[in-house]
């Protein structure tokens, strides 16, 4: 099915996806247009559930998104309030002020934030992190890795010998790599100790930059 679209000026947006067959808006308006379902909400938000594996676009200015089950594609993107992912194919998202938290991303992935901390727990494909203010979580990063924040702590956990390059102007800075994987590093702290604990090789490209702040690389915990 095409994606579906759903829009609220304010109030929470939940969209479970479960095994069903159909769409079910349990709060909002639904509407049609052109082969695409259109729901949108007032203050009340929206609450609807989807087939396993639906494409999803969300746009909010204000509140909640709470998205949980397995989706295809999503693309968040909102003005103000948390953002929560259980588990889709890929992921896009885009806010201004608000907290990120994934489960799990088997494709791409990609956040921005201007402010609020990001957690995502399971990385499949490449992932791209951006905040202005705010700690950085990478729990489990199969892929290819970029992270940057100018204000917050970058912790990154790979679970592959995969490029990873985390960035931080003012905070610091921690990757941990599986045992038996050598890194060829590039660690540059203008005012901070650089470490890297295990022995370096050419498995993949580790690079840490920070102004103000420590870089450690290390075997994973």
């Amino acid at each position: 099915m095409d994606a579906v679209r759903v829009t609220a000026s304010s109030g929470k947006i939940r969209v479970i996806a479960e095994a069903r067959g159909d769409v079910v808006v349990e709060r909002g308006q639904n509407h049609p247009l052109g082969g695409v379902l259109e729901v949108s909400g007032s203050d009340d938000g929206v609450v609807m559930r989807v087939p396993t594996g639906t494409d999803l676009v969300v746009g909010s200015h204000s509140g909640t998104v709470d998205l949980t089950g397995y989706f295809g594609e999503l693309r968040v993107t909102t003005r103000s309030g948390r953002v929560e992912v259980e588990a889709c194919l890929s992921l896009d998202v885009r806010t201004v002020s608000g907290r990120v938290i994934v489960g799990a991303v088997a494709g791409e992935c990609r956040i921005k934030t201007a402010s609020g901390r990001v957690t995502v727990s399971r990385a499949g494909g490449p992932l791209n992190v951006a905040s202005v203010s705010g700690r950085i979580d990478i729990v489990d990063a199969a892929g290819p890795v970029r992270a940057h924040t100018v204000n917050g702590r970058v912790e990154l956990g790979m679970s592959e010998a995969a490029d990873a390059r985390a960035d931080s102007v003012s905070g610091e800075v921690t990757i941990g790599l599986p045992t038996g994987v050598h890194p060829m590093t590039s660690l540059v702290s203008v005012s901070g100790r650089c470490a890297c604990e295990i022995t370096e090789g050419d498995d993949c490209a580790v690079i840490g930059r920070t102004v103000s702040g420590r870089i450690t690389i290390r075997e994973r915990r």
